[in-house]
Parts: C-alpha cells; sequence; structure tokens
C-alpha cells in the first residue's frame, strides 16, 4: 500500500470565479495573460513572478490546463475525478494527500479579509472535491496566517466540518517567524485537533532567503528558495520552544528530500551545546525533537543517501511524496523507483510507503 504524502490540487483557473464569495469577487485573484503565460493577479502581483525579476518563478506559470503529455488528467486540480485516478491507478497510489499551489502562500498576502475569503473558497472547493474520491485523496487546508484567531477558526472548520487532515504554512510567515508569540493562538488550536501541519515553500511568489539574490537562471532561484525556507522553519518551530509546547501536532516538512536533514541536525545541536545560554523552553537537543512524533520529513524517489538519513534519524520519520502533477515530478515512475531501492530494507519501504505518512495524517 502506498500513501503519496505530498500531493497537489492546483488551484483551477476559474477556482475563485466558482467559490470565492460574491463580496471579495472584484478584489480577489484574476487570471492575465503575459506573453502567452497565464498568472494570477491579487493585490497588483503577478505570481508567480515573471522571469526577469529576482526570484522569478517558473518560466510557464502556475496556470494550465492539463498534465504532463503522459498523464491522464485534463485539469491539475480536483475536476477530473476519472483522469486522477486513473493516474494514481498507473503510479501505484493508493491514497494521496494534496496540498495547495499558490494558496500555501496565503499568509504573504496583505489583506487579510480576501485572504481568508481565498482560503475558504479553496477549502471548500477541495472538501467538496475529496468526496468524490472514495477516500483515495485527501486535502490539506489553507489558512489566513496573518490573523492567527482566524486561522485556527478556518482549521477547526476545515477538519471538523469539510474532512480536511492538516493544513500547510510556510517556513517563514512575511517578517514573522514561526516562533513568534504572535501565531500562538493558531498552533493552540492545531495542538488540540492533534493535526498535520505542511512546511512546504512554492518558488517565485514571494521572497524566500536566497532566491531574491538571483535573476538567472531559475535553477538557483529554485536551488536555495525551498530548502532555506524550510531549514529557517524547523529551526525556528524548535528553537522558539512551539514543538516543546505544542507536542500533538505533528510537522512534516516537504517537496527538498530528506538530506538535509541529518546536517541541520548536526549543526543546530552544535549550536545548542555550545550556546552560553540556551533557547528559553527548550529543554532537550534539537535532534531530539526531530528523532520524535513532532517531526517528519518526505523524500524523493531516487535521492542519494537516504540510508545515511535513516541511520541518523530513524526509519519512523519518513515519508514518500511524488509532487504529481507539478512539472518536476517523475510520473509515472516514482512509486517504481522507490520500490526498486537497494539501499533500505523492504520493512523500511513499507513505513516509508504507508505506515509512516498513514500515522503522520490520521489515516487508517
Amino acid at each position: 500500500m502506498v500513501i503519496d504524502a505530498d500531493g497537489h490540487a492546483n488551484e483551477p483557473n476559474d477556482l475563485f470565479d466558482r467559490y470565492l464569495e460574491k463580496e471579495y469577487k472584484d478584489r480577489g485573484p484574476k487570471v492575465v495573460q503575459l506573453d502567452k503565460v497565464l498568472y494570477w493577479m491579487v493585490e497588483g502581483k503577478l505570481l508567480p513572478r515573471p522571469v526577469g525579476n529576482y526570484g522569478h518563478g517558473t518560466p510557464n506559470g502556475y496556470l494550465w490546463k492539463k498534465g504532463k503529455p503522459n498523464m491522464a488528467i485534463n485539469s491539475p486540480g480536483l475536476d477530473d475525478v476519472e483522469g486522477r485516478l486513473k493516474d494514481l491507478d498507473t503510479e501505484g497510489i493508493d491514497v494521496q494527500v494534496v496540498y495547495p499551489n499558490i494558496m500555501a502562500l496565503a499568509p504573504l498576502l496583505d489583506d487579510v479579509e480576501l485572504t481568508a475569503a481565498m482560503c475558504r473558497a479553496y477549502n471548500n472547493y477541495v472538501g467538496e472535491k475529496c468526496r468524490l474520491y472514495d477516500g483515495r485523496v485527501r486535502a490539506i487546508a489553507a489558512v489566513p496566517l496573518q490573523d492567527p484567531a482566524l486561522a485556527a477558526k478556518e482549521l477547526r472548520r476545515a477538519v471538523k466540518e469539510l474532512g480536511l487532515i492538516g493544513v500547510v504554512i510556510p517556513g517563514i510567515a512575511g517578517n514573522r517567524n514561526l516562533d513568534d508569540p504572535f501565531f500562538e493562538p493558531f498552533f493552540r488550536e492545531a495542538n488540540e485537533l492533534g493535526a498535520a501541519v505542511g512546511v512546504h515553500w512554492i518558488t517565485g511568489c514571494f521572497d524566500s532567503p536566497g532566491q531574491e539574490r538571483f535573476k538567472d537562471p531559475y535553477f538557483y532561484i529554485h536551488m536555495v528558495g525551498m530548502p532555506f525556507n524550510l531549514m529557517i522553519g524547523i529551526m525556528t518551530l524548535i528553537g522558539g520552544g512551539v514543538m516543546q509546547k505544542y507536542p500533538r501536532i505533528k510537522f512534516v516538512f516537504l517537496e527538498i528530500g530528506a538530506a538535509w536533514l541529518p546536517y541541520w541536525m548536526w549543526r543546530m545541536d552544535d549550536h545548542y551545546s555550545r550556546s552560553m545560554h540556551h533557547p528559553d523552553g527548550v529543554p532537550k537537543k534539537p535532534s531530539e525533537y526531530v528523532r520524535s512524533e513532532s517531526c517528519f520529513v518526505s523524500c524523493e524517489p531516487d535521492e542519494e543517501g537516504l540510508a545515511h538519513t535513516v541511520a541518523v534519524l530513524g526509519s519512523d520519520r519518513i515519508v514518500f511524496a511524488s509532487d504529481y502533477p507539478h512539472g518536476d515530478c517523475d510520473f509515472p515512475h516514482s512509486v517504481t523507483k522507490f520500490r526498486k531501492r537497494t539501499d533500505v530494507s523492504e520493512e523500511i519501504k513499507d513505513k516509508i510507503l504507508w505506515k509512516n505518512p498513514a500515522r503522520l495524517y490520521g489515516i487508517s
């Protein structure tokens, strides 16, 4: 059995036309076209940033009607039930957990009321559509983290009323780090719910450490924008005492592989042990939190060094992720490649493919 711990439900081009509350439609996201590329425009910003700007996004934009040529879907969202299920069968995935695309970065918008309405629209969409998949597709909520009380309210609604199984946040929320006491109402609610909190970045919409240095090539921007964001995220969640204070939250760090984590564990421990002043509310070494039920990480199907990561981290914290249907996913070979690995045992593969993500997301 296979659980894909990080697939995607891209926002359809007409999502906000269909689901955004009417009082927000005038200032809601619009689809615009520049040089044959479609962009979202919201608050006067183009998402992703067009090529030529520092920290730009993919040259193809995020709005497209079909998947890769070998995919059956005719929509990268959840509208084409038959096509997505066919692709899951082709890939060998039994349950897919889907994250948003641009809505993963909802906490970086300026207009809190609009952001909250956009989150409700997206969550209503995926909640409605997932019911058509007979349990094979489960969705992750977007929340307006700019207002932690509103974010907590929407998270509870998404989980309790819509059946969503977790929430996504970036590793850095605008000018605030995740250990800012400002976010306590949100983390308190997530802890009460025992929620999965996916830490995920989408390159090329907003500044992320490192990516703002580069106009070209996109290779550089994508290389640094995602990992630095998540590395700061895990550092502040541990160093700021969030994992200690809210132990029922299961954080998962996604889409940058798992090989970075042993290095970052060593570096955090080294700084913790050398510090004359340990962070408040952090009685254990950072690596102990990483090895606890508070922390999971996704691996790439063919990434090197997985055996070393397992040796350092243990085999209970790693989950499989396909990134379907994004352009850099390895459809339809990701599960096959993972199963053919010879560097980890069949028992460990079974944990990564099913047991660990099932525990992370509460899937039985």
